[in-house]
């Protein structure tokens, strides 16, 4: 089975047809640059469409060759607790394919590269300024995964952002040990990463807004939104027939309801990671494949929040006492 990741962005409703990159093609060739780029979005004419967009693309950043989306500032300490994919971060990193959490209080994991979020004073560009980036828990993986076979059911990992900050240069720079003194600086103008329920489950037929960092940064420095459809259960399992009639990998890989939804939508490479988010700006997931094969129906597969929370809370509660003393500060909101 070739599967493919996405690294990716979601594109339907905005009526813009587009071929996908595949991830070892991390150029979009000029042809297949349409989809919409951020700035596109901000300085158009669709005003509901624009309130969204600045609802919550603040909490959406670069990771290394993908993205991540802060999904919350509700912990002890007011920092960013962000989920990305286990592939952008590289599963083979990790040191046990068992889950595990990092104890950020005395062990420090952090690193600047490649790791930007958007200025907190709501600028479109992005800017060459770099945060910091803790890893926080990682959860169980298949023993015979590879980071282009991982399954959405556990192609995801929590992190932490402080504000740590540094201008880009040369690599590898290093934070010092996660600052909790000072609640994370974010642009995030309605408060989506305080709100009481910052995340939500996908509803079938419902419009979804996608925001992320393609890897061909030329064209898309700041990042690229579109908005696109929710498919339900029955008409993902059909997708997944489509796809397996034209012979797009994704057709090989079963739909799972409980972890996952499939989004009617087209990507370009560099998106794994990034948001999906409501007409309310609500988080429902992280993008994490896609089909590529032209001709083949085009969808996203994205890991449900709704699954991911209680993963974290069975993690949790299996913790020791003391164990919890140390991860609680960072995820007690979303507990």
């Amino acid at each position: 089975m070739q599967a493919k990741t996405i690294l990716t962005v979601l594109l339907i409703s905005v009526g813009i047809a587009v071929q996908s990159c595949k991830r070892n093609n991390p150029v979009v060739p000029k042809s297949e640059q349409t989809v919409p780029k951020i700035e596109d979005i901000l300085n158009g004419n669709d005003q509901n469409l624009i309130s969204l967009l600045n609802k919550v693309r603040g909490s959406v950043g670069r990771r290394g060759p993908g993205s991540k989306t802060i999904w919350s500032r509700k912990n002890d300490y007011g920092l960013g607790l962000y989920i990305s994919a286990n592939h952008v971060y590289n599963i083979s990193g990790w040191n046990s394919r068992n889950a595990q959490f990092f104890d950020l209080s005395s062990e420090n994991t952090g690193i600047f590269e490649t790791s930007q979020i958007p200025p907190t004073n709501g600028g479109i560009d992005l800017g060459n300024t770099l945060v910091a980036d803790f890893p926080l828990i990682h959860f169980d993986i298949s023993s015979g995964a590879t980071n282009t076979t991982l399954l959405p059911g556990e192609d995801f990992y929590l992190g932490i952002i402080d504000n740590q900050r540094t201008p880009q240069g040369p690599f590898p720079k290093y934070p010092e040990l996660v600052k909790t003194s000072e609640p994370l600086q974010l642009y995030d103008p309605e408060h989506r990463t305080k709100a009481t329920q910052t995340w939500n489950t996908a509803v079938a037929g419902e419009k979804v807004i996608a925001v992320g960092y393609p890897q061909d940064n030329i064209n898309y420095p700041n990042g690229a939104v579109a908005y696109g459809k929710v498919l339900s259960n029955k008409e993902a399992a059909e997708a997944i027939q489509k796809l397996k009639i034209a012979g797009d990998a994704e057709g090989d890989i079963p739909y799972n309801a409980s972890a996952e939804f499939f989004t009617e939508a087209q990507a370009i490479a560099g998106m794994s990671g990034g948001g999906i988010f409501n007409s309310s700006g609500q988080l429902l997931g992280i993008m994490v494949r896609a089909s590529d094969k032209e001709g083949a129906p085009k969808i996203i597969r994205s890991v449900k929040i709704s699954y991911i929370k209680p993963v974290l809370t069975e993690f949790y509660n299996g913790l020791s006492e003391v164990d919890k003393i140390k991860v609680s500060p960072f995820i007690r909101g979303e507990l």
